[in-house]
């Protein structure tokens, strides 16, 4: 404590001497913006999964559960499946075990909203679903691929989003449940104790 009092005393010594920059700091979330993060388009799902939604998922990172019997679990595809390049795959997964209030769990498709589109804060129960290369890194690293954000149970990837998971061959994807209650995170992140793994004909 001693030492970031000391390091603040010091930095405020600096911008009194030499004046500091005006400008907002950076957005620790700004990886809510990334090309290939998927929310839900609020022209086909209203009041689904938003940047603000976003955020909140990212700060609860940290507390998510493993509890098999509270986490969705996929139901396509099957464990350990090689799925065809052709027709692109519809993921769906059961919803969990979430404090929901019986919304719609629909489909999405892949074409999602731009993370800086914000409607109403959720009231919902919400998924994130994470494709990860199945192949470690030459640093022992994960390489994500696609990550899905919606109030809908199933997802069918674009032309290009496909390409990319089928580029990969061997893939682990996982699912996180939880609800959202006027934009706050009430009940999870949860998910299933392992991935699932599978992979698409080249």
């Amino acid at each position: 404590m001693l030492a970031r009092a000391l390091t603040v005393g010091l930095l405020l010594m600096a911008c009194a001497a030499e004046g500091c920059s005006s400008e907002p700091p950076p957005n620790p979330y700004a990886s809510c913006s990334n090309g290939n993060y998927v929310l839900d388009d609020p022209t086909v799902t209203p009041g689904g999964f938003d940047s603000a939604a976003c955020v909140q998922f990212m700060k609860s990172i940290p507390t998510i559960q493993t509890d098999e019997a509270k986490a969705p679990e996929f139901i396509t595809p099957l464990a350990g499946a090689l799925l065809p390049a052709t027709p692109i795959a519809t993921f769906t997964w059961t919803p969990g075990q979430l404090a929901s209030i019986g919304v719609d769990g629909g489909g999405a498709d892949g074409g999602g909203a731009d993370a800086g589109d914000a409607g109403p804060p959720l009231t919902s129960d919400a998924y994130v679903v994470i494709f990860n290369a199945a192949a470690a890194t030459a640093d022992g690293g994960i390489t994500e691929l696609l990550r899905v954000m919606t109030i809908n149970t199933t997802f069918t990837p674009t032309d290009a989003q496909w390409a990319t998971l089928q580029a990969t061959g061997s893939i682990e994807a996982s699912v996180y449940g939880m609800y959202f209650d006027d934009g706050t995170i009430t009940d999870g992140p949860y998910t299933a104790p392992q991935a699932r793994a599978f992979s698409i004909s080249q």
